[in-house]
């Protein structure tokens, strides 16, 4: 009984650590949220796991609206960063796997954004961090 409880406990354990997605920062935590133009988006990719795709995405962005966010006004062009990884690996990576956001060149979007235009801008991790609006 006592080895099966121990046998138990570790499956658990074991389990627990395989799944290690990163958790969803909420858009009240955002440090900058603004409305844009997506004037050019780049992309790079790199290896993820063995067989996997790493995509990095950045996006300009004229600014149309300031919400939140020192040092950007309307007018701006901004850069955003975001990654998204592509090509799932055959074999399961405790990782986080990024968000796939469904915004491209010519398109009006709401972003939720980390850090500064100093530093760099990050689109919040979360699945809705970015939301494409009518011009």
């Amino acid at each position: 009984m006592r080895l099966g409880m121990i046998a138990l406990l570790v499956v658990g354990l074991a389990g627990s650590t395989t799944r290690a997605e990163r958790e969803p920062e909420p858009r009240e935590k955002a440090d900058a949220v603004v409305l844009g133009n997506v004037k050019k988006i780049t992309t790079k990719e790199s290896k993820f796991g063995n067989d996997g795709v790493r995509t990095d995405y950045t996006a300009e962005v004229e600014v149309t609206k300031a919400e939140k966010g020192e040092g950007i006004k309307v007018g701006d062009t901004i850069k955003v960063h975001w990654y998204d990884v592509t090509k799932r690996p055959s074999k399961l990576l405790p990782a986080a796997y990024g968000h796939e956001y469904k915004v491209k060149k010519g398109d009006a979007a709401k972003f939720w954004l980390m850090g500064s235009v100093k530093k760099g801008l990050t689109v919040i991790y979360n699945k809705d961090g970015v939301e494409t609006v009518k011009k």
